[in-house]
């Protein structure tokens, strides 16, 4: 089926790789989001596709009406376009079965968990691409390896699978929509409050996920977390652990990280492997491993997906080096969460022992944030200086501040300096004038903080480093 498809929501990462994707697939698009930022923004312009920033019934008109109108799942309930697109009775399905239409009959692979959903969905279709089996995908931000967020394919689909909310009509995580051959759980903590007010309620969809696996399907686990572990009691299917402690039954083995890359043993029951891997740190190497076991179940070559390994670029804003300027370096990444924020502090210093490492980090939603205030108590004990900008107020805009970063910065404790800044131009003011060669600038932010790595690299080539 082609026609005209409306997409609510268009410059979300998943929406918006769903859009190009419809456009190749010969639908005329438009869309439209609210308060839009790149880089999505700027790639949907560039492929010509027809949106708007700032939702209203009329673009239900603009461009004709639609025969389709796919709302992603940042669209509030309250909002005029979709409550007009309800109320005129026209066709609307959420972003997430958009996607299972487009694949429909083909082999489903989720990639699920709260961390390291993007970096190991997009390392397994980069195995998967490496193997000349043309997968198709669906990721939270843009492969530098293969382009873009989504790509339709004809091989293996590799979903990232979202545990928020589906649509304003449908609160149901998007994973459990996905019905995949195979899955892997990565970590299981609590995240998103805004939605799950307990552990036992973010718990819960990934109990079913397990419960729902097809017979002949893989449920593929981290033995190194309690919490994923205690989902194989609850697995329908066959289950494949992996990890760095004992039992695991495909065991990452560390080594050592130099000169651009980790490098691991992975021994599992075929026999002992040595990986090199381009991004740092153990959260890294296990992620390695779970998209290893899940490519060798759709059929790949186990050694062909190791030297991918060696290869891969990943995901932009992962562990992404954007600049180094008179010998200190600028690193992006998208770490939002006080347990990712703390795991990406400890693979810089893998990468980067004995330079100094500031990290700059923007806490995400005042919900996060709060409830997870006490979390961030180590979440910043490897670094030297921290930089802490304003809360991302994201989907909770307009919505009262009932936490600050400054009540961050009091949970740090007095053994690392830290700087409490209102901007990102300040920010940038601070960091050249700190900045000193040897500085590692670890920028930890889900929305980038106003593309502050890029203008950090910038504005240490104007000022000079001393």
């Amino acid at each position: 089926m082609t026609g005209h498809v409306h997409f609510l929501g268009i410059c979300g990462y998943a929406v918006s790789g769903a859009a190009l994707v419809a456009r190749e697939q010969g639908w005329r698009v438009s869309g439209s989001d609210d308060e839009a930022y790149p880089p999505t923004t700027e790639i949907l312009t560039a492929a010509g596709v027809a949106w708007v920033d700032g939702s209203d019934p009329a673009n239900l008109d603009r461009w004709g009406v639609p025969d389709l109108v796919v709302v992603g799942n940042q669209t509030r309930a309250t909002n005029p376009e979709w409550l007009a697109a309800r109320d005129r009775g026209l066709p609307t399905t959420s972003e997430i079965e958009f996607y299972l239409r487009l694949t429909a009959g083909r082999r489903r692979i989720a990639v699920c968990g709260t961390h390291g959903k993007t970096t190991t969905s997009s390392l397994l279709a980069h195995m998967l691409d490496a193997c000349g089996m043309d997968p198709g995908y669906r990721l939270g931000s843009t492969s530098l390896d293969l382009g873009g967020s989504a790509r339709l394919g004809t091989g293996p689909f590799v979903f990232e699978g979202d545990e928020y909310t589906t649509a304003p009509w449908d609160t149901r995580p998007k994973f459990l929509h996905i019905r995949p051959s195979s899955a892997c759980v990565t970590r299981l903590e609590l995240d998103h409050p805004d939605v799950y007010p307990t552990l036992d309620a973010y718990r819960a969809p990934f109990r079913e996920l397990a419960r729902s696996m097809p017979a002949a399907g893989l449920l593929v686990l981290c033995a190194d977390d309690p919490e994923c572990g205690a989902l194989e009691a609850d697995a329908s299917c066959r289950v494949i652990t992996y990890g760095c402690e004992e039992g695991a039954a495909w065991r990452i083995r560390l080594g050592g990280d130099g000169g651009g890359l980790q490098t691991f043993t992975v021994l599992e029951p075929g026999g002992e492997h040595e990986v090199a891997l381009t991004f740092p740190g153990r959260h890294s190497a296990l992620n390695a491993a779970a998209a290893l076991v899940l490519a060798v179940d759709a059929g790949a070559s186990l050694q062909r997906c190791i030297e991918a390994c060696a290869t891969f670029r990943g995901p932009a804003r992962r562990f992404e080096v954007v600049g180094e300027v008179s010998d200190v370096t600028v690193v992006d990444d998208y770490a939002h969460h006080p347990t990712e924020v703390e795991v990406t502090i400890a693979a810089a210093r893998d990468r980067y022992p004995g330079r100094r490492l500031i990290a700059i980090h923007t806490p995400h939603t005042y919900s996060r944030t709060r409830t997870l205030l006490a979390d961030y108590e180590h979440s910043f004990s490897g670094a030297d200086v921290v930089v802490l900008g304003p809360i991302e107020s994201a989907r909770e805009r307009g919505m009262e501040a009932t936490v600050s970063s400054h009540d961050v910065a009091s949970r740090v404790g007095e053994a690392v300096p830290v700087h409490v800044v209102d901007s990102s131009a300040a920010a940038i003011g601070l960091l050249a004038r700190i900045s000193r060669p040897g500085d590692v600038l670890l920028v930890l932010s889900l929305g980038g903080f106003d593309k502050i790595a890029l203008r950090l690299v910038a504005a240490l080539e104007a000022a000079g480093v001393h």
